[in-house]
This record gives structure tokens, sequence and C-alpha cells, in this order.
């Protein structure tokens, strides 16, 4: 092969690669910019992120202020599915107590505080104990039934 022909073929790979390497750190630098959207879903919360920072701020502050052994029952916005992993890491934050949703069965009877986290909370019979970073902590009184 002629060296005209050898430096043709070296220098089209050479091209190709940093074509082909450009084509994927740009995918890379896609998927990093778009890195924020995809942690505000509880399903893909990392120690670290500001959502779990605030979140175990606050369950630290009403670890402090709850019993152990008490029921506590867990409320937060969103969907189903972004409920139950908030859920799942308040359960993690308060390792002393038992952490329930709002929707287990006889939920009002057993539970002695209720936990919300970002949802506006207007039942009677609950008291509020202390507003917390992100959240707000009321103790269950006789009959309420949190929600």
């Amino acid at each position: 092969m002629p060296l005209g022909a050898r430096r043709l073929v070296l220098g089209f790979f050479l091209a190709w690669s940093v074509f082909a390497f450009l084509a994927e750190l740009q995918e890379a630098m896609e998927v990093y910019d778009r890195r924020s959207v995809h942690r505000s879903d509880p399903v893909r919360w990392q120690f670290g992120i500001p959502q779990v920072d605030i979140l175990q701020q606050c369950l630290a502050e009403a670890r402090a202020l709850i019993p152990p052994g008490s029921v506590v029952v867990f409320t937060s916005p969103g969907p189903e599915a972004a409920a139950f992993y908030r859920w799942r890491w308040a359960a993690y934050g308060l390792p002393e107590s038992d952490v329930i949703q709002p929707d287990t069965p006889r939920a009002g009877e057993i539970a002695h505080y209720l936990l919300s986290h970002r949802v506006p909370i207007r039942i009677p019979r609950l008291e509020l104990v202390k507003a917390l970073t992100g959240c707000r902590l009321y103790r269950v009184q006789d009959g309420a039934e949190p929600r």
C-alpha cells in the first residue's frame, strides 16, 4: 500500500475516532445536565442530594421529640410510588419508631404521632408539636384519624 493511502486511512481512522469520542462525550454531558430532573423523583434519591438532606434534617429533629417505640404516621405529597419511597426513607431515619403510612389499617387508632412532610394537615384532634425543617410533627389525640 502506498504511503499516501496509508496516511489517508490513518487520517480517516483518526477523524472517525475523534467524532465517536465527541458524540459519546455529548451524550454523557446531556445525561449529566439532566441529573437534577432524575433526582427529584424519590425512586432515584441518593444520599447527599438536597431533597434527602432536607428530609434527614426533618427526621433528626423529629427523632429528638418522639419517644422510642412510638408509632408514627408519615405523610408526603405526590403519586403513590413517590410517597412510598419517601415513607421508606422516613422509616430508615426513625429506626426507634414504627413508621406507618396513612392508609395502614387502624392507623388513627394505633398512631402516637403524625409526621407531615410538605403536606398541609388540618385535623382538629392533631396537636402541633413543632414545625421542623421541611415538615411538621403532630401528636395524635384520642380518636384522631391521620390523613
